[in-house]
């Protein structure tokens, strides 16, 4: 083993064995717990920079005390990324806009489906309220502006409300009611009725495990923009396709692109992600069909 292999292991030991508020949340058999994929990434990149800047263990755990302190609500990895920032920027390695512009590159991955599309995929976190709020924040604030429905390969479906839908939760269910259509989705633990219990590995199945924004290339530029939910078996639950600056609100194709109606991508992307608007999202110059 390398000196360097040996540092990295060595950082990784003193992660795994924190205690106290900074302790790893871990499986029956001690583990530790990385729900989403970003969590265990978001390890990977403070082990790496630690080593990489000649640090102590402590300096990190230390920032990362006082940012779990400043807000125990937040998702625990979460805190990880913003003690990470505040420790580089702290030492004035790095500047904010250097930060941003780096975060845009590592957020996201590229990947194919059914190697057709080109799809860039920004996870987002999968708990139950924060699904309940984005949610509503597209159905309830933007619904004019999305069509929604499975879309997969040899069907693509673009329902559209015709009315503000209202949002309502039962027994880890959110039910999207669309003035008499409905649609349930599992974004919770579900239980079950008083004598019919759901086995929890079935809960399991049922449950939304998986959250995506993606956008998809053609041609060198974003040409759609959407909001994607899979439960437990990987399966798709939703699909939303977010407003597209290339089309208006009945299907039109746009003589010119409205970038206007890229607020709610933004809007979620800065919310969710802490990301800026990017400029790629706007390298486009007509709407294109997959």
């Amino acid at each position: 083993m390398t000196l360097a292999d040996q540092t990295h292991a060595d950082l990784r030991s003193e992660a795994e064995t924190m205690a106290g508020a900074t302790e790893m949340p871990r499986r029956d058999d001690g583990e530790p717990v990385f729900e989403e994929p970003w969590h265990g990434r978001a390890v990977a990149m403070a082990i790496e920079t630690v080593a990489n800047l000649g640090l102590e263990w402590d300096d990190f755990r230390d920032q990362l005390i006082v940012t779990i302190t400043d807000d125990q609500h937040r998702d625990y990895y979460e805190s990880w990324l913003i003690a990470l920032e505040a420790l580089v920027t702290a030492r004035s390695l790095a500047s904010r806009d250097q930060i941003d512009s780096q975060r845009l590159a590592a957020a996201s991955y590229r990947t194919t489906e059914q190697n057709h599309d080109d799809l860039e995929v920004f996870a987002l976190p999968a708990s139950p309220e924060m699904l309940l709020e984005l949610l509503t924040m597209i159905f309830e604030d933007h619904w004019r502006h999305v069509r929604f429905g499975p879309l997969i390969q040899g069907a693509v479906y673009e329902l559209a409300a015709t009315a503000q839908p209202q949002l309502s939760m039962l027994d880890g269910y959110v039910t999207i009611d669309l003035g008499g259509p409905h649609v349930h989705l599992c974004i919770g633990q579900q239980k079950g009725m008083p004598g019919h219990p759901v086995e929890p590995a079935l809960a399991k199945r049922r449950r939304c495990a998986q959250v995506e924004l993606q956008r998809q290339w053609i041609a060198g530029a974003p040409r759609t923009w959407m909001m994607r939910m899979f439960n437990g078996d990987g399966d798709q639950m939703l699909t939303v396709l977010l407003p597209n600056p290339f089309l208006s609100d009945d299907q039109h194709v746009l003589a010119e692109p409205d970038w206007s109606r890229l607020s709610l991508w933004d809007q979620i992307r800065s919310q969710y992600l802490d990301l800026p608007a990017d400029p790629s999202d706007r390298l486009g110059d007509s709407f294109v069909h997959a």
